[in-house]
């Protein structure tokens, strides 16, 4: 696609609005433009029909259903698209083709699409090759086409990567679908475990197997570790977990007890909460454990440390004031300033890879909700409703999703939300509760 066409197709975020319309091109012909409109606008309706079985042989691993499903729950749980039911299909997916001429855009415009999403697969062996293709019906035209080669058991992840180039084709920026989501859960048994998974729970990987309690998973930079809390050893260590290679390293301070840690955007330090005598303070490490130095000395509680996206400063919890409050220091300077006071119970805080907002849990009479408030400080947004508890945000990469957890329908699963509250969806439905989120980089 020409960066004219691609300029020309770029749906811009509004917060109202109608969908396609016609503008002039450069050249000065009639071009299409889409909005992607905001809570209470028109989602913009897209169809995405089942995959063409271009093998031939039987769909054992039922691909042509799976992949589609799989791009449909994620353009759903962006907010943005409106799925034309597939039963409201008028052509056959293993009788028509999946390139421009080998079908009829009449056939779609009749239900509604101004989108389309077709394509088609092919088996050998254990690994299948897709080819997923991205159509303007209104002016029937190729946006997008992609071929992918992956194992038949990662047919999801294909499916994830086409809805990341789906979003980026509609808002400039690539989607958040390709990523994972680590979190505790005490599915099957008492015990709190690690786990990891994709937003559709798919690819579910168990990090932790030790039948104690483990705590506060959060992510390498690179996407390829974890680094977590565990009682194992009847006290609490950092560990970090490889993904890919299984192998685990303990970080145990030489005096005192690690709570939680976090690495930085940049990969070359780790904010840790260390307690020492019943006194919680922040410390320094480098990025194998190793101490550096001391960042806060205050008698009250300093936990739950966040880095900004620069990693110059971090946002963290401290009672110094009296209760549970936010505040911001700066590794420079050492200074820190005081960033919530609305609320007698702020906590969890996380920075927006953006920059510009800091997501927390606050106390409201005797719930817990999800705020934002602005990194320079000023009034906060409440996002959930004290109806329920919802606590522990994170942000999705892009800095436009925010995963958390809830008990609003009984046990305590993973939701996840847009930045502004809307469009608030269930990931996570185990026999359990399931907490702590920590949504990963991009993966490859």
């Amino acid at each position: 696609m020409s960066r004219h066409l691609t300029a020309i197709f770029l749906l811009m975020f509004v917060l109202h609005g109608g969908s396609w319309a016609q503008t002039k091109g450069d050249d000065g012909s009639a071009t299409q433009r889409g909005e992607i409109v905001g809570q209470g606008g028109t989602k913009f309706p897209i169809a995405v029909a089942a995959l063409r079985n271009l093998g031939g042989g039987a769909d054992n691993s039922r691909l042509s259903d799976g992949i589609a499903d799989a791009i449909v729950h994620d353009l759903e749980l962006s907010g943005w698209f409106k799925v034309i039911d597939r039963a409201m299909h008028i052509e056959h997916p293993q009788k028509s083709g999946i390139t421009l001429g080998g079908f009829d855009f009449k056939d779609w415009s009749t239900v509604g699409a101004e989108g389309l999403v077709k394509g088609g697969f092919a088996v050998q062996g254990d690994d299948v090759t897709v080819e997923l293709r991205l159509f303007d019906v209104f002016q029937s035209k190729e946006r997008i086409g992609k071929r992918y080669t992956d194992p038949i058991r990662q047919y999801r992840r294909i499916a994830h990567k086409f809805a990341d180039e789906i979003i980026n084709q509609f808002t400039g920026i690539p989607g958040i679908f390709n990523t994972r989501i680590a979190y505790v859960s005490t599915s099957g048994g008492r015990f709190k475990e690690i786990f990891v998974s994709h937003l559709d729970g798919s690819e579910k990987f168990q990090v932790t197997k030790n039948r104690t309690i483990n705590l506060s998973p959060s992510w390498t930079s690179d996407g390829k570790s974890v680094i977590y809390t565990s009682y194992k050893d009847r006290s609490p260590n950092l560990y970090h977990f490889e993904l890919y290679s299984g192998k685990e390293a303990k970080w145990a301070a030489r005096n005192g007890k690690y709570l939680s840690g976090k690495l930085s955007p940049d990969g070359q330090h780790v904010a840790a909460t260390l307690e020492v005598g019943g006194n919680t303070n922040l410390v320094l490490l480098d990025r194998n454990g190793n101490p550096i130095r001391q960042l806060t000395s205050d008698p009250g509680i300093e936990v739950s440390p966040s880095w900004s996206p620069d990693s110059k400063q971090l946002v963290f919890v401290s009672d110094r004031a009296g209760s549970p409050q936010l505040y911001v220091f700066e590794l420079a300077s050492g200074k820190s300033r005081r960033l919530t006071y609305s609320g007698n119970y702020n906590t969890a805080p996380e920075w927006s890879p953006r920059g510009d907002r800091i997501a927390y849990t606050g106390r409201v009479g005797s719930r817990f909700a999800i705020f934002t408030i602005s990194a320079e400080g000023g009034e906060p947004r409440k996002l959930t409703s004290e109806a329920a508890d919802s606590e522990d945000p994170t942000w999705s990469p892009d800095g436009r999703f925010i995963a958390f957890s809830s008990n609003r329908a009984g046990r305590r699963h993973l939701y996840v939300m847009q930045s502004s509250g809307d469009n608030q969806r269930r990931l996570t439905g185990s026999d359990g509760d399931d907490t702590k989120p920590s949504w990963s980089p991009r993966l490859e």
